[in-house]
């Protein structure tokens, strides 16, 4: 009993890091993903499709609450804050083009752009263990 304690105790670490490790590459996929779904955006705007601006929109406000879990551990809290902000961006570009407000869901998308790098410039993967 003793000598499997002794190899859980051993092995805890390298759990512990191939756990973050997963974690990290998630985040990496979904952000991937998030980008590519940014620049699809961008081109449906520019073709002044109010539909699928919506419908990327919506994507991307799934993709972010994705993360909003992960961001409500401890000391993610500026994370945490411009995730529900780029979040509350997105959905407005959504409703904005529904309602065919093609030039506010473009000046939405700027400011969901500036909130996305507020968010890389601040390296939040590097927090995470």
């Amino acid at each position: 009993m003793r000598r499997l304690w002794m190899l859980t105790l051993m092995a805890a670490p390298t759990l512990g890091a191939a756990v973050a490790a997963d974690r990290l590459a998630e985040l990496r996929a979904r952000m991937d993903t998030l980008q590519d779904a940014r620049d699809d955006l961008r081109d449906a705007l520019d073709a002044k499709d109010g539909a699928k601006t919506a419908a990327l929109s919506s994507e991307i406000v799934r993709l972010l609450q994705q993360d909003t879990a992960l961001w409500k551990e401890p000391g993610f809290d500026d994370v945490l804050k411009i995730n529900q902000e780029t979040i509350e961006l997105a959905e407005k570009i959504s409703t904005q083009a529904k309602s065919g407000e093609r030039q506010h869901a473009l000046e939405s998308y700027l400011a969901l752009q500036k909130s996305c790098a507020a968010c890389h410039d601040l390296h939040p993967e590097k927090r995470l263990h």
